[in-house]
């Protein structure tokens, strides 16, 4: 699915309800869920790059909206 698919309303209500959103933002596979209020988990699922990358970082919904227009194949499980 794609962003423009995809609105930002339906992205955080989908982590409201528990679900989990994967999505490519530059060039890595991550995982993103959320923990708490204002309070999200960012994972790396897959490595497409040399550059290293951060496995895990907690996250303000502010920095999600600031990555979202670069998010790109994004899906979503419970």
């Amino acid at each position: 699915m794609e962003i423009n698919e995809y609105p930002f309303k339906q992205l955080n209500k989908d982590l409201d309800n528990g679900y989990k959103v994967l999505f490519d933002y530059v060039r890595n596979r991550y995982m993103l869920y959320k923990v708490n209020d204002n309070c999200y988990m960012r994972e790396l699922v897959e490595q497409k790059t040399r550059n290293p990358a951060q496995e895990k970082a907690m996250i303000t919904f502010k920095a999600i909206k600031q990555m979202y227009p670069y998010f790109s194949n994004i899906e979503y499980k419970q």
